[in-house]
């Protein structure tokens, strides 16, 4: 399945940048759970094109890291960084068997475990993260929230569309589309959020936590807008830290 983004790649790009769900609400919930990265070394797992990574290192990270499975997605990330020189890193690795690239302060990884198929191959994911974590360094991460709810209020008006697994069976098939010009079909796998902690925990993880994805105070669109997507949202944030020991 991380094929799907060397076939898809430019046109998830043009409409992720145009997607106002990402930059209102993704964003604003990501770097508010992540805190302030200035100084700090940063791994962004998943990092597509770039989007967070070149935004950890405008916030002032002393290291930044993007790793993608897609070869075309980090042709499309150095595409975006050439000329403007920022120091950042791309490398093209599978998640599940990245080797160790430093001992980061914090990773980031936006929609990257809902790709595992097996829960073995999750498990490798959180494994390899961890060894790049510094001891007491924590990951955040953006997944599908395995409580959205398809009678409840539709994120179509904010352009995404879910697919829904056929049941809530841990690594069922599902997806989501991108309704911003053509629409774009991503395709993953369903997991409940006690499939997540366990995988990170046998991992090497501790302290998971659970965040609900907040509204950027922007005055246009006001939260109003954002009342029925918050209601029900197709995303969740998740935190946990390396031990110390």
């Amino acid at each position: 399945m991380p094929s799907q983004y060397d076939e898809i790649g430019d046109a998830y790009t043009r409409a992720a940048d145009q997607l106002l769900f990402r930059r209102i609400v993704e964003r604003h919930t990501l770097l508010e759970v992540l805190g302030p990265v200035e100084g700090l070394s940063v791994l962004d797992v998943a990092c597509g094109d770039g989007y967070y990574t070149r935004l950890f290192w405008q916030a002032g990270a002393a290291r930044v890291v993007g790793v993608d499975v897609s070869e075309q997605m980090i042709r499309a990330a150095r595409a975006r960084d050439e000329g403007q020189e920022p120091g950042i890193e791309y490398r093209v690795h599978d998640a599940a068997a990245m080797p160790v690239l430093g001992s980061f302060d914090r990773i980031t990884a936006v929609y990257l475990l809902n790709y595992a198929g097996t829960r073995e191959q999750m498990v490798r994911m959180g494994e390899g993260m961890c060894a790049n974590l510094a001891p007491g360094g924590r990951l955040v991460a953006v997944l599908p929230n395995d409580g959205f709810d398809p009678a409840g209020p539709s994120p179509v008006k904010y352009g995404v569309a879910v697919r829904p697994p056929e049941d809530r069976k841990d690594g069922s098939a599902m997806g989501v589309e991108l309704l911003i010009g053509p629409s774009v079909a991503i395709d993953f796998f369903y997991w409940s959020r006690s499939a997540y902690e366990q995988a990170l925990a046998e991992a090497g993880f501790q302290d998971v936590c659970w965040h609900p994805l907040e509204c950027a105070p922007e005055p246009e669109p006001d939260a109003a807008f954002w009342r029925d997507y918050l209601a029900n949202p197709h995303a969740i944030a998740m935190s946990c830290r390396r031990p110390l020991g």
